[in-house]
């Protein structure tokens, strides 16, 4: 591991709002291309970046890649800062939608259309970056853009034949993504301030969409930031510390517990009992997740199933011992009870009970239907399992030196089958004793 780290900064650089210029990226976003480390930290001290408590950055290989992340190297207190990044060099999409009304209609407009007025303030970060990649070394971000990586493992970012070995859920988010780009490149095409072999440019217009989606956060309503150093920091859960901001707009990153000398900072990229989620997003496996979704699809959910449970956040296998969450057994016996008319009294019964609390109706249904429950999970279970064994046939087939993505899916993979392995222990046994 390689330490290096940002000294404490004196002056503040004047980063002010960049006119929108023609012309076309000077920076290479190959995957081969190095990321500048080092150059980038002289940048974030000349611009006013203050490190405390022995912040650096570290560097590692994750399934393969070349990782920064922040850590600290001497430790410290709980509530103690870190890092201050001056609001002059923070990417908003509330300042750029300021520095860019009157230009963005057109794009807007084609978003819009196809549902994704929610991505907004993404699509105000992506134009930026996009302009900022167009000045190349003129820009006054490319010291930070020349340290970003290069290699994603992303939804966006897979082959088809990757995408081809992932199970339907994940494959599921991954397409959501990738349907999310092609919007944006339409939209980028009624942007007139790049010029035509920038909005043509597949590969830059992705590496923009993954920096901006694995790299934002939300800094308030209608607000997504990239916090350039802060973004450094890499997801763990629970979090060891935690970003503010201070009166006059500098992000803060203070502390939350006591960190030892070496840890790394960490914050919760959100959503940590879904790592299919955090692949599909930020390109990496959250493993320490302590459990995943259950993998039960439901094409157009009634509402009243979604009363009852229906979240992939909370219908949830765990890891550890093969634990199936309540929700899990609740909308399992619900979507019965929904296709079967001649079931409809107890449907009506179980909804009632679910809505008011009333445990000892819904554990008395429970009973009722048990064994079809099981059963009805027991196939589900089998299912998955038979479906990614024929993936892993099918992975193992294909040279992985072609398709650099599929170690991490075949770790994926793996994690599906070993926790579902777990579940199907914990339902047969259930099964058995409601016979």
């Amino acid at each position: 591991m390689r330490l290096s780290i940002i000294n404490t900064a004196v002056t503040v650089s004047a980063f002010r709002s960049i006119s929108l210029v023609v012309g076309f990226s000077s920076m290479s976003v190959e995957r081969t291309a190095t990321r500048e480390i080092y150059p980038f930290q002289e940048w974030a001290a000349q611009c006013g970046v203050q490190a405390d408590n022995g912040f650096c950055l570290a560097e590692q290989i994750v399934d393969g890649n070349e990782d920064w992340y922040a850590a600290t190297s001497t430790g410290g207190r709980e509530g103690s800062r870190v890092l201050t990044v001056p609001n002059e060099m923070i990417l908003s999409s509330a300042r750029i939608a300021q520095d860019y009304q009157g230009y963005v209609e057109p794009s807007f407009q084609i978003l819009e259309q196809k549902g994704m007025r929610h991505l907004f303030p993404q699509f105000y970060l992506f134009l930026k970056l996009l302009v900022e990649l167009e000045q190349g070394e003129n820009s006054p971000y490319y010291p930070w853009m020349a340290s970003l990586p290069r290699k994603f493992n992303t939804g966006v970012s897979m082959d088809e034949f990757c995408l081809s070995c992932l199970p339907p859920f994940i494959r599921s988010l991954c397409q959501i993504k990738r349907n999310h780009l092609v919007a944006f490149r339409e939209a980028l095409q009624a942007f007139e301030y790049l010029s035509p072999q920038a909005k043509q440019d597949e590969e830059l217009a992705k590496f923009a969409f993954n920096v901006v989606f694995s790299r934002s956060w939300s800094a308030g309503p209608g607000d997504c930031q990239i916090v350039p150093v802060a973004d450094m920091l890499n997801h763990g859960y629970p979090a060891n510390v935690a970003v503010s901001y201070d009166a006059d707009g500098n992000c803060e990153v203070i502390m939350k517990r006591d960190v030892a000398p070496g840890e790394s900072l960490h914050i919760s990229y959100g959503k940590s009992t879904n790592p299919s989620w955090f692949m599909a997003n930020y390109g990496f496996l959250n493993d320490e997740a302590p459990a995943t979704f259950c993998k039960i699809l439901a094409a157009n959910p009634s509402q009243e199933l979604i009363d009852v449970g229906y979240d992939t956040d909370k219908m949830l296998f765990y890891k550890d011992n093969g634990a199936v969450s309540q929700e899990v057994w609740d909308v399992m016996l619900y979507s019965r009870l929904e296709r079967k008319p001649e079931l409809e009294a107890d449907r009506r019964a179980f909804h009632q009970a679910h809505m008011s609390g009333d445990q000892e109706t819904k554990a008395a249904i429970h009973n009722k239907y048990l064994r079809k429950t099981c059963s009805a999970l027991q196939r589900h279970v089998n299912g998955i399992l038979a479906e990614v064994a024929d993936l892993a046939v099918k992975m193992n087939s294909f040279d992985y030196s072609n398709h650099p993505r599929l170690p991490l899916i075949k770790k994926h993979n793996d994690m599906v089958t070993e926790t579902f392995l777990k579940v199907k222990q914990n339902i047969d046994q259930i099964a058995a004793s409601a016979m």
